[in-house]
């Protein structure tokens, strides 16, 4: 329901744009690369029905997207964020994105998108539907984490700001794994593994339960969450943590086959 709901918002945003007298729209769909590094005060909007051309946006510094209604980006374009401010991305069916520096207000992440968050900040939330894959390894998420419909999100470094949410009802399978050490679950030490929807419902059916821990990159993680569906947070130690307990299982099996 949340993910039809963010749908809709996302249509409506575009058919705003469109059919605002006061909105103009600038569209990219060229399979060339444009660097950003000015100011742009319309809507920016890249392949939009417009499949197979693969036009590339690099938003750098002194680059800047201006109108409440940001960048959007459609069949499989590639959108680089490295630097400058956009007040917010939706990307949409198969688009490519990197997230390295700049900052922008909110992340929507619909249709199979593949994002890369390494640097740069989000304000507001970072939402994922639509069977996409995200990897976020650094930068600041101001807002909370949001991941549904048999998304796969995987997090090793960076700030999660506000709470985290997996999965939406009964359908939603997706995952979200976070790689670190010392995981606890209400200041009780987890140790690794999965973690599933206490009643099968809504997250909001779900009590909070608070996340805590060492991201791989050294950052802390203290975080309330809540998990829906057949959804699941998965605990992975980060691989110098894999690697000792590797070394330490050989030396076991070793002391073993000794005795």
């Amino acid at each position: 329901m949340m993910r039809r709901r963010m749908e809709i918002l996302a249509a409506a945003v575009v058919l705003f744009a469109g059919a605002s007298p006061v909105m103009a729209v600038i569209e990219f769909k060229d399979g060339l690369t444009h660097d950003i590094n000015y100011q742009i005060d319309d809507y920016v909007l890249v392949d939009d029905r417009s499949p197979g051309m693969g036009t590339t946006i690099n938003i750098l510094e002194g680059g800047s997207i201006t109108t409440n209604h940001g960048l959007a980006g459609y069949e499989d374009s590639i959108i680089n964020i490295v630097g400058g401010a956009i007040y917010g991305l939706h990307v949409f069916d198969s688009t490519r994105v990197t997230v390295s520096g700049g900052a922008m207000d909110s992340l929507q992440i619909f249709d199979t998108s593949r994002v890369t968050v390494s640097g740069g900040s989000i304000s507001a939330n970072l939402s994922a539907n639509g069977s996409s894959q995200v990897a976020v390894s650094g930068g600041s998420i101001g807002g909370g984490l949001y991941v549904f419909d048999s998304t796969r999100v995987t997090v090793s470094g960076g700030q999660i700001g506000r709470d985290i949410f997996a999965g939406w009802d009964t359908g939603d399978n997706n995952q979200l794994t976070f790689f670190g050490w010392r995981f606890a679950v209400n200041g009780v030490p987890f140790g690794y593994g999965e973690l599933t929807s206490i009643y099968g419902g809504t997250p909001y059916d779900e009590p909070a339960r608070r996340l805590t821990g060492i991201l791989a990159s050294g950052e802390p993680l203290d975080n309330d969450f809540y998990i829906g569906g057949n959804a699941s947070i998965v605990l992975v130690p980060e691989p110098a943590t894999l690697l000792l307990l590797g070394i330490g299982a050989v030396v076991l099996l070793g002391r073993r086959r000794q005795v």
